[in-house]
């Protein structure tokens, strides 16, 4: 791969674009020094995908929230096309991108990602990586919150 083809690839990546906006010292907080480049980049495109997956077929069919079965296969059909794409974007096969995307600190940085994403687009105006500092400290908030209450 040429060095323009490898720009065009950074100019036109979104989870790339995504990553330019956030500072080191916020990523280290939010997912653990131990996460390559690679990690952060695949967290980022997969809560991507996952927010553009979600918004489409909310649209197209929502759910009946009152019918816990419908709600769930809406989202074991939800992701299994997360699964999918993400599996195909990143030239992975679905077995290992749905290993991935199952490990539960992965998944929670994707949905808590996806969070940030949403936030930012209803306030363009602060910056991106301001929202995801915001949504660390409520994490670490929660935190405090839960260990309070279910130490009695």
């Amino acid at each position: 791969m040429g060095g323009g083809e490898q720009r065009d690839k950074h100019d036109t990546d979104p989870a790339l674009a995504c990553l330019q906006r956030l500072d080191e010292e916020t990523m280290t907080r939010a997912w653990g020094p131990d996460k390559t480049f690679e990690d952060r980049r695949r967290i980022i495109t997969a809560a991507l995908i996952f927010g553009r997956q979600f918004d489409e077929r909310m649209s197209e069919n929502p759910p009946e929230i009152a019918e816990e079965k419908n709600f769930q296969r809406f989202l074991m059909a939800l992701m299994n096309a997360v699964i999918h794409e993400f599996a195909e974007r990143e030239g992975m096969d679905p077995a290992s991108a749905g290993a991935f995307l199952s490990d539960v600190n992965m998944r929670d940085y994707i949905l808590e990602f996806n969070e940030v994403l949403e936030e930012s687009i209803e306030d363009p105006e602060k910056p991106l990586n301001e929202h995801f500092k915001a949504a660390i400290e409520d994490r670490q908030d929660r935190a405090i919150w839960s260990r309070h209450f279910s130490s009695g």
